[in-house]
C-alpha cells in the first residue's frame, strides 16, 4: 500500500496544553493556514502536572477557555499554603490580597484552613474579573478541552497518530513520519514543526542540560473521601495548594474535583534511591504522608485510587529532574512546554509554561507568517530568550526553596530580589512573593496594562504605570563617570518581542539587552526596555570592564563624532544604567 503524503503549513507534535494552545491560537489567527497536530495518545488520557497559576489566564482567555474553567470546570486556586521549616508556622502567597478594588465588590469571604489561622486571605475580586485566581484541574479533562478548543478554532487534530521520524533538508526541518495506532504510515511535508512532545522531546532529546541541584523524584496518587485542607467560607468553590516540608523532602496536596485530592511525595533521588530499595513504592508513599502532621488525619478515611493512573495503579513514580534544551529553536522548528524546558514542580509552573510558551510561539510563527521580510532566526531566538526568561525565573526560586530551611520572611524578600521590584514599584515583600508565584515576571509583561496596572498600582504606592519602562529607580546622576563598569556575564543587544495589548496574533518588535548565560538568564525577565540597535557597538564595549568615563568617549568617537557628542553620552549613559538595574553589570569604584 502506498504511503500517504500530504503537505500542511504546520504539524504540531503533541496536543498537551503546550501543542493545542499553539494550534488554537495560530488556527484563530491564520484561519487559511493548514495546522495539523499529531497526538499519539487518545483522549482522555492521564497526566501529571495540575495546577495552573495566574498569569496563564491571559492565554485560557484568549482561546475561549477561561469562562468554563471558572465555572465549574476546574476548582479555583487562591493561592499557596506552605508549612516549610521546623517550626511548622502556615505562610502564604495569597492572590486574592493582589487584587484591590473592594470598595466595588461585595462582602469580604475568608479561606479557611483547617488547624489553621489564615485569615488573612480575603476574596476582593468580582467573579467577571478574577485574574488572579489559578485551577486545579484533572488533566484528563482539562487537556481534552484544550484540544477540542484547538479543533474548533481550525486545527486539525489528530489522535492515536506517533510521529516516528523528523526529516531534515540540508539541516533544516522539512516534514515528520507517522504511524497511527491503526498501523497506518504516513508523511507530512511542512515549513514549520512544533515539538510539544513533552519530556519525549523529539527535536532536543540529544541537547538536554540537566540541573544537578534539582534531580528529584515524586510519588503519588489520588484519594476519594480526603478532607479539604482549605475551603472558601466554608465552601467547596475554591481553595489553595498546600505544600508542606517533611524530614526527606515536601508534599503536595490540593483537590483537582469535589472528592479527588491530589497527593504528592517529591524526594532527592539519593532519598528515593535509598528508601525504595527492594521495597514497594505505596509504603514509601504511605510513610512519607504519615510524616506530615498537617494532612495526615485528613486522609483518615480517605480510599487511594486505582481508576485515576495507567494500568489501574493507585501510586505513580516520575522522575521530576529540571531540565532545558540547549537551543528550543532551529531551521524550520522549535520546541515548547517541557520539551524546552521543564521545572521542578514546587511553584505549579508546569502547565503555565507549556500554555504561555505555546502562545508565543503561536504569535512568533504568525508574525514570520505575515512579515517574511523580517530575520527569522532572530525572530524565533526572540521567542527561546523570552521563555528561558521566563523559565528559570521560576528555577531561580525553586533553587531558593530546596537550598534554605528559612522563615516565611526570609522567601519574601528572594522574591523582591527576584522580581526587581524597586523605584516606582515599591512592593513590600510579601507582595512581591505572591506576585513571583502567581508567575508575574516582572510587572507589567504581556498579561497587559489593563489588567495588572489597576491592581498592583494600589500595592505600589500608585506607581504611574504608563511611564514603568522609562521609570527604573537608578537616577542619572547616580552614574557617576569615574566608576568601573563590570559585567556579570555576556550580554547582548537582540531583538526582543512582546504580544501587542491588542492581540490578534501581532507581536511588538524592538531591541533589548538579553543574556544566554544560566546564571542571568532569569534577568531576562526583568523589566523590558528599549534600546536602538545602533548602541550595539557601544554593548559590545560593555563585555569588558571599563571606567564609565572612558566608554562615553569612545561611543561618541564610534556612533557619530563630537557634532552630537551630547545626545550620544545621554544615550550611553541610560544605556549604563539599564545594563545594571537588569543586573546584566555592576558598578564599582
Amino acid at each position: 500500500m502506498a504511503e500517504d503524503r500530504e503537505y500542511k503549513d504546520c504539524v504540531v507534535i503533541g496536543g498537551g496544553p503546550a501543542g493545542s494552545a499553539f494550534a488554537g491560537i495560530a488556527a484563530r489567527y491564520a484561519p487559511d493556514a493548514s495546522i495539523v497536530v499529531l497526538e499519539k495518545a487518545r483522549f482522555p488520557r492521564w497526566r501529571i502536572g495540575e495546577s495552573t497559576i495566574p498569569v496563564a489566564n491571559t492565554v485560557l482567555r484568549e482561546l475561549g477557555v477561561y469562562d468554563r474553567l471558572y465555572n465549574g470546570g476546574a476548582v479555583k486556586k487562591v493561592g499557596i499554603t506552605f508549612v516549610w521549616g521546623a517550626d511548622r508556622v502556615p505562610w502564604n502567597a495569597d492572590y486574592l490580597q493582589i487584587a484591590g478594588d473592594s470598595e466595588q465588590l461585595g462582602p469580604q469571604r475568608t479561606i479557611d484552613v483547617l488547624g489553621q489561622d489564615l485569615s488573612t486571605f480575603s476574596d476582593r475580586f468580582a467573579p467577571s474579573r478574577m485574574p488572579f485566581v489559578g485551577f486545579n484541574v484533572e488533566r484528563s479533562r482539562f487537556d481534552r478541552i484544550l484540544l477540542e478548543r484547538a479543533r474548533e478554532l481550525g486545527a486539525e487534530c489528530r489522535e492515536g497518530v506517533g510521529v516516528t521520524e523528523i526529516l531534515r533538508h540540508n539541516g533544516a526541518v522539512c516534514g515528520v513520519r507517522y504511524r497511527d495506532d491503526q498501523g497506518v504510515e504516513g508523511t507530512i511535508e511542512t515549513p514549520f514543526v512544533l515539538d510539544a512532545s513533552g519530556l519525549s522531546a523529539l527535536l532536543t532529546r540529544a541537547q538536554r542540560i540537566r540541573d544537578p541541584q534539582m534531580n528529584n523524584f515524586a510519588v503519588y496518587g489520588y484519594f476519594s473521601g480526603a478532607e479539604w485542607k482549605s475551603t472558601l467560607s466554608g465552601t467547596r468553590e475554591a481553595t489553595t495548594v498546600f505544600i508542606a516540608s517533611v524530614p526527606l523532602g515536601w508534599i503536595w496536596y490540593f483537590p483537582i474535583g469535589a472528592d479527588l485530592m491530589s497527593v504528592g511525595f517529591v524526594t532527592h533521588r539519593r532519598h528515593f534511591r535509598e528508601e525504595l530499595r527492594g521495597r514497594d513504592p505505596e509504603l514509601l508513599y504511605r510513610e512519607a504522608l504519615a510524616s506530615c502532621p498537617e494532612i495526615r488525619d485528613l486522609l483518615e478515611q480517605a480510599t487511594l485510587r486505582d481508576d485515576i493512573l495507567p494500568q489501574q495503579e493507585r501510586v505513580g513514580v516520575t522522575q521530576d529532574w529540571s531540565s532545558w534544551a540547549e537551543s528550543a529553536v532551529g531551521p524550520g522548528w522549535a520546541a515548547a512546554g517541557d520539551a524546552a524546558v521543564f521545572v521542578d514542580p514546587i511553584l505549579s509552573s508546569g502547565v503555565t509554561l507549556a500554555l504561555q510558551s505555546g502562545h508565543r510561539a503561536a504569535y512568533t510563527w504568525l508574525t514570520a507568517r505575515r512579515r517574511p521580510a523580517l530575520d527569522g532566526g532572530q525572530l524565533w531566538q526572540a521567542y527561546a530568550d523570552y521563555l528561558r526568561g521566563e523559565a528559570f525565573s521560576f528555577l531561580q526560586l525553586a533553587r531558593f526553596f530546596y537550598a534554605n530551611n528559612r522563615s516565611a520572611e526570609s522567601w519574601w524578600w528572594e522574591a523582591q530580589r527576584l522580581l526587581n521590584a524597586r523605584g516606582s514599584l515599591e512592593l513590600a515583600p510579601r507582595q512581591a512573593f505572591s506576585l513571583a508565584t502567581a508567575g508575574f515576571f516582572p510587572i507589567p509583561r504581556a498579561i497587559g496594562l489593563e489588567v495588572v496596572a489597576p491592581l498592583v498600582g494600589k500595592l505600589a504606592a500608585g506607581a504611574d504605570f504608563s511611564r514603568i519602562h522609562e521609570d527604573l529607580g537608578l537616577a542619572r546622576g547616580d552614574v557617576a563617570l569615574n566608576l568601573t563598569l563590570v559585567p556579570n556575564g555576556p550580554f547582548s543587544l537582540a531583538m526582543r518581542t512582546e504580544p501587542k495589548p491588542e492581540g490578534e496574533g501581532i507581536l511588538d518588535i524592538y531591541h533589548d539587552l538579553t543574556s544566554a548565560d544560566p546564571a542571568l538568564s532569569h534577568r531576562i525577565a526583568a523589566l523590558p526596555s528599549r534600546i536602538p540597535p545602533a548602541l550595539e557597538p557601544v554593548v559590545e564595549l560593555m563585555q569588558s570592564k571599563i571606567v564609565v568615563g572612558e566608554l562615553l568617549d569612545r561611543a561618541v568617537a564610534l556612533l557619530g563624532g563630537s557634532g552630537r557628542s551630547a545626545e550620544i553620552r545621554e544615550v550611553c549613559l541610560e544605556l549604563v544604567r539599564r545594563a545594571v538595574i537588569k543586573g546584566f553589570a555592576r558598578l564599582e569604584l
